[in-house]
């Protein structure tokens, strides 16, 4: 498909998407041919939709195809464990939070959902571990860490 036709198509289903119509903004992206569908740009479309939508398990599936694809950024595994969580799948989602790059160890947000999911898993030290490390990278989090009951007994006063 010629990129005009695909942007086009992107930019309806984002068009959708703004409206509050994630029904049409998917059938949007359904009717792409197969190879566009397997574009980054649009599986990162079609995740935020499936989240929006509450399809916990369908965007979990696509995040990971998401993040098996080469350079896969941090912000996609933990979108990844975020959906997994819905599903209340937690070692998965630690697993997810596991497989990425290692330069994710020094991103607030990643140590801070690793941290949830050591909470919830009964690794109470690794939490801790992780929690203060996501606040020494990233002191705004403290304000959502204030907010999580499995983090609170964790955290530094």
């Amino acid at each position: 498909m010629p990129l005009t036709r695909l942007t086009h198509s992107l930019d309806a289903a984002l068009g959708w998407f703004e409206l509050g119509l994630c029904c049409e903004a998917l059938r949007e992206l359904d009717a792409l041919p197969a190879a566009d569908q397997q574009r980054v740009e649009t599986l990162e479309l079609r995740a935020v939709l499936l989240q929006q939508q509450g399809r916990w398990a369908e965007a979990a599936d696509t995040y990971a195809e998401l993040c098996r694809r080469e350079g896969a950024c941090v912000d996609r595994f933990i979108a990844w464990g975020c959906c997994l969580y819905e599903l209340n799948r937690i070692q998965e989602c630690r697993d997810a939070l596991l497989a990425a790059p290692p330069k994710a160890r020094d991103h607030g947000l990643w140590n801070y959902h690793l941290a949830c999911y050591e909470a919830l898993l009964g690794r109470p030290d690794e939490a801790r571990r992780l929690i203060h490390r996501s606040l020494e990278l990233e002191p705004r989090l403290r304000s959502m860490a204030d907010r999580n009951e499995n983090l609170i007994p964790l955290l530094p006063r």
